[in-house]
């Protein structure tokens, strides 16, 4: 019986084989040998196997680059180095968009409103391509599977940014990936496409990041380092924990668990429904009045001398929520460094707004804010 580590080695051989003859039928092949491998083998194998195909991406057809593309995010999950990887991912995810912005703007150009677009997380269709017309190679091909492939490589995105290493890269000088520009086509592309948070979140995330919380109530000012943090929720179950549970504020703490899910503690996303809840500590808002759903992510905390800034209220009403991680692979953190008495955080209260209302908080949230 072949040992895992010679069919490891076979199967790299038969995938080295198929890029250099550019052969998409071994390609094909390669990929089920390689699929087909114990997961074990596969985890032991991680950190050269990774590179190795992530290095060839760019070698594949638009389709196989980005199934192969989603086994390099499962190689980095099992060790592969994700800021190896991380460029030629990332470079396949912004093409990718900017090809299914493309076909939608295509897709509108051409057809009636009530005719829905092929299903991005389907298969290329002979079909659909038939149907596209005479002008199918020279306009609809590299935008019709940018379409096709837009949510495999998000997937296979995720995996590397869930890695603090490669969302530092995208910020240093020489990045090697543009955040705002890819922020920016998800955005574009979500009105058409759908859902693509998962990606948003990713590139959204704000790491080694300084926050000043002013509680209205107390007076108090409370200076605070977050990293990690996907939305809203996740800060309200670490803010809780940190200033409730700590004995600054009054109210009632999230429980342990929940404080745990929230940080770095393992998540089992095959049974959500077991997953603790808990329930808004506090109503965010911006300094002006203006409410910060939870929902939404910590980046539109606004700042102000470099410093975000946060205003805590009473919650205006109680919503219950799961108390995990967006990312789960990605762990929260949320550090208190200074509590400020009345006396000291004063001068950072007189230019506060009072809280809009409900009202107004919903209408402007209706109207995209």
């Amino acid at each position: 019986m072949i040992s895992p580590d010679a069919a490891v080695r076979s199967a790299v051989e038969s995938f080295d084989t198929a890029i250099a003859e550019r052969s998409i039928s071994q390609l094909e092949a390669a990929y089920q040998g390689l699929a087909s491998l114990p997961r074990h083998a596969l985890a032991e194998h991680a950190r050269e196997l990774g590179p190795h195909l992530a290095e060839h991406l760019d070698d594949m057809p638009q389709w196989h680059a980005a199934v192969y593309a989603v086994f390099v995010g499962a190689l980095v999950e099992w060790n592969a180095d994700a800021l190896v990887c991380a460029r030629p991912i990332l470079s396949g995810l912004r093409s990718a968009m900017e090809q299914a912005v493309e076909f939608a703007e295509l897709w509108e150009q051409h057809h009636d409103e009530d005719q829905e677009p092929p299903d991005p997380s389907g298969m290329p269709s002979p079909e659909q391509q038939k149907a596209f017309g005479p002008d199918y190679a020279d306009v609809w091909h590299a935008p019709y599977f940018g379409w096709l492939t837009v949510h495999r490589w998000e997937q296979a995105a995720v995996a590397v940014l869930a890695d603090l290493r490669v969302r530092a890269g995208l910020d240093g000088p020489h990045p090697f990936a543009d955040r705002a520009e890819l922020v920016e086509l998800t955005r574009r592309l979500e009105p058409h496409i759908g859902d693509l948070q998962c990606a948003q979140r990713a590139l959204l995330l704000l790491d080694d990041e300084p926050l000043l919380v002013l509680d209205r109530a107390s007076g108090r000012a409370f200076r605070l380092r977050m990293g990690g943090i996907a939305d809203n929720y996740q800060l309200q179950t670490l803010l809780g924990a940190l200033l409730i549970g700590g004995g600054h504020l009054p109210g009632d703490a999230p429980s342990p668990v929940a404080v745990a899910l929230s940080t770095d503690a393992p998540i089992d996303m095959h049974r959500p429904d077991e997953l603790p809840g808990t329930l808004e500590c506090f109503n965010f808002s911006e300094p002006s009045g203006r409410w910060i759903w939870s929902a939404t992510t910590p980046d539109r905390i606004p700042t102000a001398d470099g410093v975000r800034r946060l205003v805590l209220d009473p919650p205006v009403m109680r919503h219950h929520y799961k108390a995990v991680r967006f990312l789960p692979r990605v762990p929260g953190r949320l550090e208190l460094q200074a509590v400020l008495e009345p006396d000291e955080a004063a001068a950072f209260f007189p230019d506060l707004q009072e809280l809009v209302s409900w009202q107004e908080a919903s209408r402007q949230a209706a109207d995209g804010y």
